[in-house]
């Protein structure tokens, strides 16, 4: 971990060529399956009266949703004792839309990142672990605070099938039983210790199978004090914990709010539940899928859905690249930059 990301970087070949590949694959798919999913004639007419104004508003929002991310990270950084410089976490959060493609590591190679720059600005190992751990407990308590919320607002449309009507409150029942699971186990250390190790233990034969080296068994009782010691310094602290848990939601609704205002530059006012309800359930099953940005999966399944809730096809496929490109594409560049900056002191003190 000491060492510099940079040297991922010495052989050009070592840069992430599967990830590529799937890219080529994906962009060819597209061009002969665009046509026959949606029509050509119909995406490029829809194209061509878009408001370019809304498509501003959506590259705004979608800024709000990296200043979400970097406002957690001051507010997690603030608890454990550190300062630092507010664009300095922007580009920390920027970094993962370049690392997760082009780095062989993936997702393990923006922890890399991560930590090789913290380092750099004197935070202790420990801290960085915890960060990590509160960042993605807070991410995602903010991300499931939010579709609960589109889970509630899907039934209130009359003319929604029978379907999301159905699944959004079994979906919203599970949300809240594991909410209060999760609850229950932390209040009794005991259990979340059996659930902690059976976690442990399922994630190693997931690692083994894929001949990759499992997780050091000693780690096994290290990171678990570390999650708990976590959780517990924010749960002393509502504050805190009410203000991390909103930078959480600003993160996601910053993207969600993105593609609102795409649907509105194709002149289409989307239901706020309807389109909660789709992203969420595309960004679950993207991240199940394992696939680096869910890239293809979320984008198939969130047409899907949308259609499947009266979305006329070739405006939810369009509308879902589009938006995908903005929320997603663009920030690769942004990403190389924000790597480049931090690696280059005499850039970090110019801005």
């Amino acid at each position: 971990m000491n060492q510099d990301p940079a040297n991922l970087f010495k052989n050009p070949l070592k840069f992430n060529a599967k990830n590529i590949i799937i890219l080529v694959l994906l962009l060819v798919g597209l061009y002969f399956l665009l046509p026959k999913l949606v029509g050509l004639e119909q995406a490029l007419k829809l194209l061509r009266h878009i408001n370019k104004f809304y498509l501003l508003l959506g590259i705004v929002a979608e800024i709000m949703s990296f200043i979400g991310a970097a406002w957690l990270l001051g507010i997690i950084f603030t608890q454990l004792g550190h300062k630092l410089p507010f664009f300095t976490r922007f580009k920390l959060g920027s970094i993962a839309a370049f690392t997760i493609h082009f780095v062989p590591l993936g997702a393990a190679g923006e922890a890399a990142f991560d930590y090789y720059f913290l380092r750099k600005q004197r935070v202790d190992s420990g801290s960085i672990i915890l960060m990590w751990i509160l960042r993605w407990i807070f991410t995602y308590a903010g991300f499931f605070l939010v579709f609960l919320f589109g889970l509630m607002l899907v039934p209130t449309y009359p003319d929604l099938t029978f379907s999301p009507k159905f699944i959004s409150p079994i979906l919203l029942i599970a949300i809240l039983g594991a909410v209060f699971y999760l609850v229950y186990i932390y209040r009794h250390k005991d259990k979340f210790w059996q659930v902690w190790s059976k976690l442990f233990s399922f994630a190693n034969r997931i690692i083994k199978r894929f001949k990759k080296e499992p997780f050091a068994e000693d780690k096994k009782r290290e990171v678990f004090d570390d999650i708990y010691e976590g959780i517990g310094l924010f749960g002393r602290k509502k504050r805190s914990s009410i203000l991390a848990i909103l930078a959480g939601m600003l993160y996601w609704l910053g993207d969600i709010t993105c593609f609102y205002f795409v649907f509105l530059s194709f002149g289409f006012h989307i239901g706020w539940g309807m389109l909660i309800f789709s992203y969420c359930i595309s960004t679950v099953l993207g991240i199940i899928s394992a696939v680096p940005g869910g890239m293809g999966v979320t984008e198939g399944s969130m047409a899907l859905i949308l259609t499947g809730m009266g979305v006329p096809g070739a405006l939810a496929l369009t509308a879902t690249l589009v938006f995908r490109l903005f929320s997603y594409w663009v920030w690769i560049p942004v990403g190389f930059f924000s790597y480049l900056s931090l690696r280059n002191p005499k850039l970090e003190k110019n801005q």
